[in-house]
């Protein structure tokens, strides 16, 4: 593989680890309905806190850069998990916290593109169902990111 497809890759594995964290975000600015708003429950208080502080994203693409980022990312989501409002939620956050500490501990971009490869239709499935919960959090209208 020559330098310039190993930059490629390692580009392409950054931004789909990027998913991860971003995914949430999504979610968080659609407008949501005022009725069933559950913004005081402790997953709701995990994800405000989550969004209002963002980890900034890795400064250079190494793989040390990388690990440290993810283990920047792994508090907020295991804050997450442990108060996610459902079975459901609560197993795809446990899935995404599973991930993102293979992912600090892997020493490849090359073995962590392929990962993302072949569990990309799973997680954008999980993204989607988790994000019904990240809406029932919004009190009323849309929620406004820093």
């Amino acid at each position: 593989m020559s330098r310039t497809q190993r930059l490629a890759s390692r580009a392409r594995t950054l931004l789909a680890g990027s998913l991860v964290a971003g995914a949430l975000l999504v979610p968080l600015s659609v407008a949501t309905p005022q009725a069933g708003a559950v913004s005081n429950s402790p997953f709701c208080k995990a994800v405000f806190s989550w969004a209002e502080h963002p980890v900034p994203g890795p400064t250079t693409l190494t793989i040390a850069s990388y690990h440290a980022w993810v283990k920047k990312l792994l508090p907020s989501y295991e804050q997450m998990q442990a108060a996610a409002p459902n079975a459901k939620d609560k197993q795809i956050l446990g899935f995404i916290v599973t991930v993102l500490k293979g992912y600090a501990k892997d020493s490849s971009f090359v073995k962590l593109a392929a990962y993302e490869k072949i569990h990309k239709a799973q997680f954008n499935a999980d993204v989607k169902v988790l994000a019904a919960s990240i809406r029932a959090c919004a009190t009323a209208g849309t929620i406004q990111l820093p």
